[in-house]
């Protein structure tokens, strides 16, 4: 009887645990590969009528004039074009083209960390990778300050340094919140009459400038129209989607190596140091439907909506929320565990020489980045990493004790005299000088594991 009254409480607490569905979601799409995770966001793309693709549908940012004003994306200069521009002589500025200057594979998230590296503290890194992380592939940032303070626990101040340093970068404008704010970004600078008057009407007067309203304008500012016209060519000339003069499509430098896997993060050590960048998909072109928030904000205002509809309109609209906020997340976590790898592992990060990879655990991992054990289990199984030195491997490499000693085997075997090839003892000898030590019988249990010839056989063969 007491046993079946156990039961029945167990039960009945169980029934009133509510599990976060945005932390389930966050922990399945942390889990996927790279390949299940394109399946998924097509997947949702089909069952939510209110998540949509910003490629599919014309983006209303500003009047269709002005858009057509606009140079195409992959012909807009980058920071390093700038820079060229500048200096040109006076005299050739006017015959340049930029198809001379056509954007080149440099990945934004690469060029933000080089220049970010310098300006921001070490104790502030987690927020700088983190709101980099943040930033898709048009420049904008996808997450608040606030969640980037919370998240890395750190004070609301300290991240809001480290986002205005973010909005001092180059492609100017990037880490912008908005259009606006992005445009504005463009002009921090000014220093002419039409550069002056063109931030003022970005900042002042948007409605105006959408409706191209010249006239009311020249009138605000006691100005004359053709000021007034130089100032919307100098908008116009600015560039919407400054992120998108780099491709975050590069995964890997140009290499005669076999490529295994697909990488989930790769790592790189340049002149600046190291760099840490997660490919595949995120946030990019993925956005809440603006049909949705449309109707959402109609039914709003009426005092007799229809209850099904808002409760439709919510529900999407909610999932589709949860679902971008997933993608976000999952991107900020792998990125912080290749930090972390780079910081723990650096020896074996940088070679890809076993003998420098140091005994590591899940849980040990989850301890020092404040997460459960089960987060670094799901942002690890099955995916791959690629080290400076361009090999691809398995998480598990990190976590695998055997592993280990095994590649250290095969990597002394590789360096030995094939005329004076080394017997098990004196391996097990040199592993001992390594840190491991494993008794003669270990490693000849290995060899056998790995079909290795026997100092004898090696000699003969």
């Amino acid at each position: 009887m007491r046993q079946g009254l156990r039961q029945s409480t167990g039960i009945k607490q169980s029934a009133n645990l509510k599990v976060d569905p945005k932390i389930v979601l966050g922990s399945q799409l942390l889990q996927m590969s790279q390949f299940e995770l394109e399946k998924t966001i097509e997947s949702e793309l089909i069952e939510n009528p209110a998540l949509e693709r910003i490629d599919d549908y014309e983006e209303p940012l500003m009047t269709e004039e002005i858009l057509k004003a606009i140079a195409p994306a992959e012909l807009k200069p980058t920071s390093e074009n700038y820079e060229a521009k500048r200096s040109l002589p006076q005299d050739s500025s006017d015959n340049l083209d930029w198809l001379d200057f056509a954007s080149c594979d440099d990945s934004l998230w690469d060029h933000l960390m080089a220049q970010l590296r310098p300006v921001v503290p070490a104790e502030l890194w987690e927020v700088a990778i983190y709101l980099i992380g943040s930033v898709n592939d048009r420049g904008y940032l996808t997450c608040t300050v606030e969640d980037a303070a919370l998240d890395c626990d750190v004070a609301l101040e300290d991240a809001e340094m480290v986002w205005q340093e973010l909005r001092e970068c180059e492609p100017a404008g990037v880490g912008a919140e908005d259009l606006r704010d992005c445009l504005i970004l463009q002009l921090r600078d000014a220093q002419s009459d039409e550069e002056r008057l063109a931030r003022l009407i970005l900042k002042r007067n948007w409605d105006e400038l959408v409706s191209r309203n010249k006239k009311a304008l020249a009138k605000t500012y006691e100005a004359e129209e053709e000021l007034i016209e130089a100032a919307f060519e100098e908008i116009l000339s600015l560039n919407p989607f400054p992120g998108e003069t780099f491709s975050r499509a590069k995964t890997t430098k140009a290499s005669d190596k076999p490529i295994p896997a697909k990488p989930d993060v790769i790592i790189t050590l340049d002149e600046i140091g190291w760099i840490v960048e997660v490919p595949g998909p995120s946030t990019i072109n993925l956005r809440v439907s603006r049909a949705y928030e449309d109707r959402k904000k109609v039914l709003a205002e009426k005092s007799t909506a229809d209850a099904a509809e808002k409760r439709h309109i919510n529900e999407f609209m909610d999932r589709a929320g949860r679902f971008l906020d997933a993608l976000t997340q999952r991107r900020q976590q792998l990125a912080r565990l290749g930090k972390y790898l780079v910081e723990n592992q650096s020896g074996f990060v940088k070679t890809g020489e076993y003998k420098f990879l140091l005994p590591m655990t899940r849980s040990q991992i989850a301890k020092e980045l404040g997460v459960h054990e089960s987060t670094i289990s799901r942002a690890t199984s099955g995916k791959f990493i690629q080290l400076a030195n361009e090999e691809v491997v398995p998480f598990e490499v990190f976590f695998k004790p055997a592993l280990r000693v095994q590649k250290m085997i095969e990597e002394i075997l590789e360096t030995e005299n094939p005329d004076n090839p080394l017997s098990d003892e004196r391996i097990a000898a040199m592993l001992a000088e390594k840190g491991v030590k494993i008794a003669r019988r270990t490693v000849n249990k290995y060899r056998d594991r790995n079909k290795l010839l026997s100092s004898r056989l090696r000699k003969t063969g």
